[in-house]
């Protein structure tokens, strides 16, 4: 049986944990992109490490720290991320022990309502029991696994036309923050989608370029969408709408599907939880819905007795900002 003992992430781990990530995962990622998105652990990310007495690294379990609006309360909320074991730490009839108690441990000196009130993420079949199997232990407060569902179109589709709102590109956070104040009480729960949020997640990743788009009327954006051109699939990342007008998505959606066509795109796809009203709009507009292709579920835990778990379904804003697939 492997030894391993836990502890959080010290400067200087970073090399270690990103070789352990592309070993795991078959990828390629830089440090330098670790960088970006673990940009000051300890305050706007987390992680737990289980490592070997030769201190090799054995699994990481961490997370984005991310302001979570749930009703009239705002809470830190931590977005599970870049979770692995390597080989050697699944090995025999405690294959699983090693994981397990990397989830513990983040549990017991991390989630609480002072500290993280709730954490989430989007775990594909093997992995949700795992992490249930290590959550699950303290007694916390669970939702119910939902299913994710994948939103998507033809990227030959052209959309109607909207002369009413005009579509720039560009970030622009005097213009977020004004949206934000005008569209947040839309969404019941979710992550806080002001400027600074969109900023550390859509700006300056290194190798990645996202495109911001705006849909204006009289000079005020009404609905804000973060774009990942690619071919075969160009991603719809980030939507943001305040519900006054359905013309403004259209239009945004008209420059999307452009932008698609430039890339070309064969299809767009997006995920959309928790807007009933932008879902019945886009789905008039050639958009369709079906179960994630991969089996991707969302997953929540709370971690205060002030939250219900129990009413984050179908309340939950979701789009694929919150996770980090994109």
């Amino acid at each position: 049986m492997v030894e391993a003992f836990m502890r959080p992430y010290r400067a200087g781990d970073e090399g270690p944990i990103n070789d352990g990530f592309n070993e795991v995962f078959g990828l390629q990622r830089t440090v330098e992109e670790w960088r970006w998105k673990f940009r000051e652990v300890g305050t706007s990310s987390a992680i737990m490490l289980a490592l070997e007495p030769s201190s090799d690294i054995l699994a990481h379990y961490a997370a984005i720290v991310v302001p979570l609006r749930v009703g009239e309360r705002t809470v830190k909320a931590g977005q599970i991320v870049d979770i692995y074991s390597r080989r050697r730490a699944r090995e025999g009839l405690a294959a699983a022990r090693v994981f397990r108690d990397t989830v513990r441990r983040f549990v017991a000196e991390l989630c609480s309502a002072e500290g993280l009130a709730v954490t989430y993420g989007f775990p594909g079949p093997r992995h949700l029991s795992l992490v249930r199997l290590g959550v699950a232990s303290h007694g916390n407060a669970e939702m119910t696994p939902q299913p994710l569902q994948l939103w998507t179109r033809s990227g030959a589709l052209r959309g109607s036309v909207w002369p009413r709102h005009d579509v720039g590109e560009g970030f622009e956070a005097s213009a977020l923050d004004a949206l934000w104040s005008r569209a947040g009480a839309r969404y019941a729960i979710g992550v806080v989608r002001d400027a600074a949020w969109l900023s550390r997640r859509f700006v300056g990743r290194p190798g990645v370029e996202y495109v911001h788009l705006s849909a204006r009327r009289r000079g005020i954006a009404h609905a804000w969408a973060v774009v990942r051109k690619g071919a075969p699939v160009t991603s719809l990342a980030e939507l943001v709408w305040d519900g006054e007008a359905p013309g403004a998505l259209l239009a945004l959606d008209r420059e999307v599907g452009r932008l698609a066509r430039e890339a070309g795109a064969e299809r767009v796809e997006m995920w959309l939880a928790g807007d009933a009203r932008a879902a019945e709009v886009f789905a008039r507009s050639g958009w369709a819905a079906a179960p994630h292709p991969v089996g991707l579920h969302m997953t929540a835990y709370t971690f205060d007795p002030r939250l219900d778990p129990g009413s984050f379904p179908g309340n939950f804003y979701l789009t694929m900002g919150d996770a980090d697939l994109v």
